[in-house]
């Protein structure tokens, strides 16, 4: 399964491979993983939400890993609440919780020079792919990272995943602490980064690292 080009899900306001059956290959199962990860993060509007099956149907042909399992968790939690909900929990967590909002420079670079110095960085990554950025929002909002991670080689997604890690990391343990059902779907991210799994503490709702996506 590949999703291609992903349609830009996100509008809300402003006011707002080993072969082993549970790991999915690096080549489809990953990207498949990071394009379903940025669409699930995107503000749920009325969009989304006209696409809520094709995304419980995308998610649920994923091969077995724990990542897809990330994923199916935080649907089993969407599909059972109105929308309304969805965007109240949606605003509550990613517009009003600093720690927890959805860009990856600000964790490890605050509102200093070198985050301009990595948004740049990252501008140019997709100027240099000629990747279409949502002039909506920051180069780091971390759909936008994932999405372009789904679409490029993959030498390209692990090296913007690697240089997006620490806020990645920094995103999801905001959401653990908070118990924010939305902490699924940045756990199956965290299975996509490249290089060394994080540490248990890290991902201590999910220490089954065995199947982490390669």
């Amino acid at each position: 399964m590949s999703f291609g080009p992903l349609p830009a899900a996100d509008s809300r306001p402003t006011t707002r491979p080993r072969t082993h059956r549970r790991r999915v290959t690096k080549r489809a199962g990953r990207r498949d993983v990071m394009a379903l990860a940025s669409l699930l993060l995107g503000y749920p509007d009325d969009a989304m939400s006209a696409i809520q099956a094709q995304l419980s149907e995308a998610v649920g042909s994923l091969p077995a890993s724990p990542a897809a399992s990330d994923l199916r968790e935080f649907l089993a939690w969407s599909v059972n609440i109105d929308a309304a909900e969805r965007r109240i929990e949606y605003v509550r967590t990613f517009d009003h919780r600093r720690r927890s909002a959805l860009y990856v420079t600000f964790a490890p670079y605050g509102d200093s020079r070198s985050r301009g110095d990595a948004l740049a960085s990252l501008r140019h990554r997709y100027n240099d792919a000629g990747f279409f950025e949502n002039s909506d929002e920051l180069p780091d909002y971390l759909p936008t990272v994932l999405q372009y991670a789904a679409q490029v080689s993959d030498a390209e997604a692990d090296a913007v995943l690697a240089q997006s890690r620490d806020g990645i990391e920094a995103i999801y343990e905001a959401l653990q602490a908070h118990r924010s059902p939305y902490a699924a779907v940045l756990r199956a991210v965290i299975r996509c980064l490249p290089g060394e799994a994080v540490s248990p503490s890290s991902l201590r709702a999910a220490p089954d690292l065995e199947g982490v996506v390669a």
